[in-house]
């Protein structure tokens, strides 16, 4: 969301930076795309379809991964590696959310029956025994009958069934150019025949979408390395129009596609974007670059994870405090309606303000508190397992049998 998808490395030229100010822009356009806020920003289709944005993370992880790790997965030692440092980034956040919604709807239970218009605690996508299912990362499996817990989250367990096969594919077979081109070839189709809903697929099959798109990143990685970014340095008023086309088809492709037969081609337009801003050549690269979205994209998987407790939060405590249920009727512009919070354009505009505000707040705290101390604490600990190995191997070689 993720903004799932790990930071990018630093390379020779430094971070890819405008690829973070890519993914810090795309995890808040998914936070609007959870808000039901009685306001015009609910009905612009760039809003409306933004789901699609996950696939960029999909896309950009494959890359990331494929970056740092494609030469480091040829043994089992190498796997199990990568294995535990990819849940050790992950995990941590993930359990901790959880925490924060079981602790929700624990006070909601001990708080009385629900109100009018509530579903009682521990009902719907709220179950207990789902709990298990969201620890074991398999709640994106098709187990379910929907989304449980924190929504969102089912693309982390998509990811981190993408990293195995990944790893073991590497191991086993090596990645070789032909089952990158197969997965781009067959997933689409697979999907197009199995979800009625466009590449909107999550908790029954989003772990094809998220092959598909991670494949399409690792596709990206092998591109990259055949056009060195120096080349395209050397013509930067070329690549600065290049990237002005590029966020153009972006925004573009987004607004029309919906979930429509169209949406399918989500990784694909977002491998593009990867490539042409992986290169880091132009000026739109450089306003990527900004300290503001800089910071968005370090704390991008933070707001991904984060911000569906402040969607359902802030209506709750706004109820609670003032007695006043907000929650009403909307009538769309093409006909038909939604319930959304706010009586007004008002309101409704402060309920994403609110909710993108608590947000973004809460992201800096966990991302320092919960993120950070999870991963390196996962690197000590792969450091400290290695340590007796390489003594071991040293011994050996000094004393051969």
């Amino acid at each position: 969301m993720n903004a799932t998808a790990p930071s990018p490395p630093t390379t020779a030229t430094g971070r890819f930076e405008a690829l973070d100010g890519w993914r810090g822009v795309c995890a808040c356009l998914v936070v609007f795309f959870h808000v039901h806020g009685h306001s015009p920003i609910y009905s612009w289709s760039l809003v409306r379809n933004s789901y699609l944005f996950v696939d960029f993370f999909f896309v950009l992880s494959g890359f990331v991964i494929s970056w740092n790790y494609a030469s480091r997965l040829d043994s089992w030692h190498g796997v199990k590696r990568f294995i535990v440092l990819r849940l050790g980034r992950v995990y941590p956040l993930h359990v901790f959310m959880l925490l924060c919604f079981v602790g929700w709807e624990t006070a909601r239970l001990v708080a009385g029956h629900a109100g009018p218009g509530e579903t009682p605690a521990f009902t719907g996508g709220f179950q207990p025994a789902s709990v298990l299912t969201n620890l074991l990362l398999i709640h994106s499996l098709n187990i379910h009958d929907g989304l449980s817990w924190n929504g969102p989250s089912w693309s982390i367990s998509t990811e981190v069934w993408a990293y195995i096969l990944f790893a073991a594919v590497s191991l086993w077979m090596g990645m070789r150019n032909w089952i990158l081109l197969l997965a781009a070839i067959t997933l689409p189709l697979l999907l197009s025949r199995l979800s009625h809903t466009g590449m909107d697929t999550t908790f029954d099959y989003g772990l094809l979408r998220c092959v598909f798109g991670f494949a399409l990143g690792v596709a990206c990685h092998r591109i990259h390395d055949l056009w060195p970014a120096r080349n395209a340095a050397r013509h930067p008023v070329a690549v600065t129009a290049i990237e002005c086309l590029t966020v153009a088809g972006v925004v573009g492709y987004v607004w029309m596609a919906g979930t429509s037969g169209w949406s399918f081609l989500a990784p694909f337009v977002f491998a593009v974007a990867v490539l042409v801003f992986a290169a880091e050549a132009g000026l739109v690269s450089r306003l990527f670059g900004f300290r503001p979205l800089k910071w968005l994209g370090t704390h991008s998987y933070s707001i991904y994870l984060t911000h569906f407790f402040f969607v359902m939060a802030v209506p709750m405590v706004f109820k609670g405090v003032t007695r006043q249920d907000l929650w009403t009727v909307m009538p769309l512009a093409g006909g038909g309606s939604v319930m959304a919070f706010g009586r007004n354009d008002v309101e409704g505009a402060l309920y994403y303000a609110a909710v993108l505000a608590a947000t973004l707040a809460f992201s800096a705290f966990t991302y320092r508190w919960v993120e950070t101390p999870g991963r390196e604490w996962t690197r000590r600990w792969v450091q400290r397992s290695q340590s007796p190995a390489r003594s071991a191997t040293r011994q050996r070689s000094v004393n051969p049998p």
